[in-house]
């Protein structure tokens, strides 16, 4: 019975470990999505689509939200947006409760309701070594 189940656990961490990877893969696959969307859609905004080493402190957050520590400003903005809207974080009136690792590295009250417009002018927050 115990290696019946052994091999159960075996098989368990295995199908985790391949879906883990397959998340990570398809979350690459919607970043370049994304960048190819936003070159065509936007071709003027390259600021949105060129791609900047995160921060080192961004660096759990990323993880987290399988977001490569090279990514771009839009990406950013799109997972900090569909983690608020996966936790219900998100108002009609586009205000947010930032979870306490975000609020770190945005430099804004964690769990206090901060505008949208609030979040995407501190978003180079996520690369910037320092403040200027």
């Amino acid at each position: 019975m115990s290696t019946e189940s052994n091999d159960l656990m075996d098989s368990m961490e295995k199908i985790h470990s391949y879906i883990e990877t397959l998340a990570h893969e398809s979350k690459k696959i919607y970043a370049k999505a994304l960048k190819i969307n936003t070159l065509i859609e936007y071709p003027d905004l390259d600021l949105w689509s060129e791609e900047f080493q995160l921060n080192e402190r961004a660096y759990k957050w990323a993880k987290h939200n399988m977001v490569p520590r090279k990514c771009s400003l839009w990406q950013i903005h799109r997972t900090l947006l569909e983690s608020a809207k996966r936790d219900k974080r998100i108002s009609r009136g586009h205000i947010v409760r930032l979870l306490e690792e975000e609020a770190l590295i945005l430099d804004l009250p964690s769990n206090h309701p901060v505008s949208v417009w609030q979040i995407l002018g501190r978003l180079p927050k996520f690369f910037l070594d320092e403040v200027l």
